[in-house]
């Protein structure tokens, strides 16, 4: 799938898992859970395109897509030791490579928990269309887009209030 409409976000996901391996590190199920969606969101805000063709739902623990949830679920909440076997493996551009490798560096120290509350306090897409009576609510891009624009800014204040 082109840049347009996304990628597979189990393409996204082995790009993560590449770079974890290179880095010398892990990721479990659940970290790659969110740093998909993390990517996801910070893509849409800068590029303004999806990253991942998939809907994101919102789940009890937070922000799923769901082919990725049950192209991992054999892994549990443990790690996740094998490239996800996918079909379509597209490669993904420089600048959504960017984008993840970005993510990866500022987000993978957090524990999969610490990511899933991240992303399900209050304000964030999650928490706006959440609800425990129904699953499989979709979370629409533009909410994540507004969100991860909003925290993009927030960052960009605090540089241009302290700058280095």
């Amino acid at each position: 799938m082109g840049s347009d409409i996304g990628y597979d976000a189990r393409v996204v996901a082995n790009e993560f898992l590449r770079i974890a391996d290179q880095s010398g590190s892990r990721l479990t199920n659940m970290q790659l859970q969110k740093l998909v969606y993390i990517a996801h969101g910070y893509t849409l805000a800068i590029l303004h395109k999806p990253l991942v063709w998939q809907s994101v739902e919102a789940w009890r623990y937070g922000p799923v897509i769901k082919d990725l949830y049950h192209s991992l679920r054999e892994y549990g909440a443990g790690i996740v030791t094998q490239p996800i076997p996918i079909l379509s493996a597209s490669s993904i551009p420089e600048p959504h490579r960017d984008i993840i490798a970005t993510v990866h560096d500022a987000y993978s120290r957090f524990t999969g928990p610490q990511l899933s509350t991240m992303t399900h306090k209050a304000d964030t897409p999650w928490a706006k269309v959440y609800s425990p009576k129904r699953d499989s609510i979709i979370i629409p891009d533009p909410l994540i887009e507004d969100y991860y624009i909003q925290l993009l800014n927030e960052r960009e204040g605090i540089r241009a209030a302290n700058p280095v």
